[in-house]
C-alpha cells in the first residue's frame, strides 16, 4: 500500500512526517531503525518522510513504509512545516496521530471487519 499518512494544510507548502514508535524513539527515513531524536549527528533531515500535494487542493500524502522495514504495532506520526530548504529540528509540527500497521499495510476499520468489497449505503436527512 502507499500514502497511508494523510494531512490537508495550506496548497503550496512542503510537509514531511516522523514516525515515532510507543518507547518515543523516532524511526530513521528508510524505517530501518528507530533511536533518541539527535542520536549521534541525526536531526529532522534523519528521520523525515516526504509528503507530496495530491493535486494542488492541500491534500498531501506520503507512504508510511515503502522499504517494508517497520514490523506491526501501533505508531505515533507527526507532521511538520518545513521552514528551509531542508527538514530542520526547528520545523514546527502542525499535526499528529497515529497509525496501526500490520507491517505491510495500514490495519483500518473496515479490514478488521471484512467489510472492504461491501458497498457503503449513504443517505440523506429524512432518509
Amino acid at each position: 500500500m502507499s500514502d497511508e499518512i494523510r494531512h490537508n494544510y495550506f496548497s503550496g507548502e512542503t510537509l514531511y512526517a516522523c514516525r515515532f514508535d510507543t518507547d518515543g524513539t523516532v524511526f530513521l527515513t528508510d524505517g530501518s531503525s528507530s533511536e533518541a531524536w539527535g542520536t549521534g549527528a541525526s536531526d529532522a533531515d534523519t528521520y523525515d518522510v516526504a509528503l507530496t500535494e495530491d493535486g494542488s487542493g492541500g491534500h498531501y500524502v506520503g507512504d508510511f513504509d515503502a522499504s517494508g522495514n517497520i514490523a506491526a504495532g501501533v505508531y505515533q506520526v507527526a507532521i511538520y512545516l518545513q521552514a528551509g530548504a531542508n527538514p530542520a529540528d526547528s520545523d514546527v509540527c502542525i499535526g499528529q496521530g497515529e497509525i496501526s500497521w500490520d507491517g505491510t499495510a495500514e490495519v483500518t476499520e473496515l479490514g478488521i471487519s471484512g467489510e472492504q468489497a461491501k458497498a457503503v449505503n449513504v443517505y440523506g436527512p429524512g432518509e
